[in-house]
């Protein structure tokens, strides 16, 4: 395992999360805050769902990657 995956199992939701956090703070906006906190509660439940797909689909070795890879970061 190489790159951005052997820090986190969905860097590309890690990623998202810094970049509108970064505008949360950009411009102040509250309403932007909530937008994104939805958004991570909502993402949380997508990549759980994907997780139990991946182990159906490749079992053990995934199981053995959730081990040493943490969910974000």
């Amino acid at each position: 395992m190489t790159g951005f995956y052997q820090i986190s199992r969905n860097p590309m939701y890690v990623g998202y999360f810094i970049f509108f956090l970064g505008c949360c703070v950009l411009t102040r906006s509250w309403l932007l805050v909530a937008s994104l906190m939805v958004f991570q509660v909502s993402g949380h439940w997508i990549i759980r769902s994907e997780e139990r797909w991946c182990i159906e689909k490749f079992g053990q070795e995934y199981t053995s990657y959730m081990d040493k890879v943490r969910r974000y970061i």
